[in-house]
């Protein structure tokens, strides 16, 4: 089996919703009511919107219980693993699990806002050729607090320009924000199941370097940062920095090959530059050499600029120093 996860397709004929919003959960608390909430606040009915919960085998929670809370039986799709599968393939396996035209991954902890499937799904119709679409988020924190927006890629809705470059240089969407496409996983392939952190952001690069992508600069989704999401878990036990310089060597293949270098090569540079000012800022301590180990892996492979290799490096060594 690849990392890459293949996507079966689905028949041709019958009807099909127009989106399928999959929530995958794992030991899932009240966050998911509210993520549940905000998408049934919006819906159209079955014929136009597939709603599924999918469970990567929750040994404590009885997911099905939250759901009971939410909806009338048998409007939310329960699905469960028999046993965990882990983030990659449970993510997957919600994508295999949808019958819509567009797939909506939408993580326990997240919500959208109103009006966002009526503003973000015409773009599907109107634009034929792109892959996907995402629209602004905001970060949240655990009292649902709005803590810092996003930015702004365009002032007004449209297919982006020049979006690899960007894409390619840093995280820029969350998952709550993006709509995408089935045939689009079916060609590419699901979310890479050796990536733990920059899984989506592989994907955002992947689908970039094939389509035209749409976006929505209204504040339509909301990501919630807190001290039990999965992203605390990874960041405390260090794994983010590796995860994502493997993330920039995966997606290099998927590079145009004329811009490829150049794309690596900033990459790298942006990671190791806002990694540095994080570690500077929070003062790692004993956890330093640990964390600055991807840093100096990025650091040797920025080709492009003699300029921010020195710089970086003196960087680097200053907080070693410390």
């Amino acid at each position: 089996m690849t990392a890459e996860t293949a996507i079966a397709p689905l028949p041709v004929d019958g009807p099909r919703p127009l989106v399928s919003v999959v929530l995958p959960v794992y030991e899932p608390d009240g966050y998911l009511l509210d993520a549940l909430r905000s998408v049934l606040s919006q819906d159209p009915g079955p014929a136009v919107m597939q709603i599924a919960v999918v469970d990567d085998a929750s040994p404590a929670c009885d997911v099905k219980a939250l759901l009971d809370q939410v909806a009338p039986a048998g409007r939310i799709e329960f699905h469960r693993a028999i046993q965990n599968r882990g983030l990659a393939r449970n993510w997957n396996e919600c994508i295999n699990l949808s019958r819509g035209e567009v797939v909506h991954i939408l993580h326990q902890d997240d919500r959208v806002a109103d009006g966002f499937y009526r503003r973000m799904l015409p773009a599907f119709s109107r634009h034929a050729d792109i892959g996907m679409a995402f629209c602004r988020h905001a970060f949240i924190d655990s009292d649902s607090r709005v803590t810092r927006t996003s930015h702004r890629e365009r002032w007004l809705p449209g297919v982006l320009e020049d979006w690899l470059p960007k894409i390619s240089r840093q995280q820029r969407i969350q998952c709550a924000a993006a709509l995408v496409r089935r045939s689009v996983y079916e060609r590419l392939g699901g979310y890479r199941t050796d990536l733990s952190y920059t899984l989506d952001w592989e994907m955002w690069v992947r689908i970039a370097a094939q389509y035209p992508v749409w976006y929505q600069p209204a504040v339509l989704a909301h990501y919630r940062r807190h001290d039990k999401s999965e992203t605390a878990r990874l960041r405390n036990d260090s794994r983010i920095g590796c995860d994502t310089v493997q993330a920039i060597e995966t997606f290099a293949n998927h590079l145009p090959e004329a811009q490829r270098e150049r794309l690596l090569s900033a990459a790298y540079e942006t990671f190791a530059r806002r990694t540095l000012k994080r570690l500077i800022a929070s003062r790692a301590g004993e956890n330093i050499e640990e964390l600055l180990e991807p840093v100096r892996i990025a650091i040797g492979r920025v080709t492009q600029s003699e300029h921010a290799v020195r710089e970086l490096r003196q960087t680097l060594a200053r907080l070693q120093g410390e």
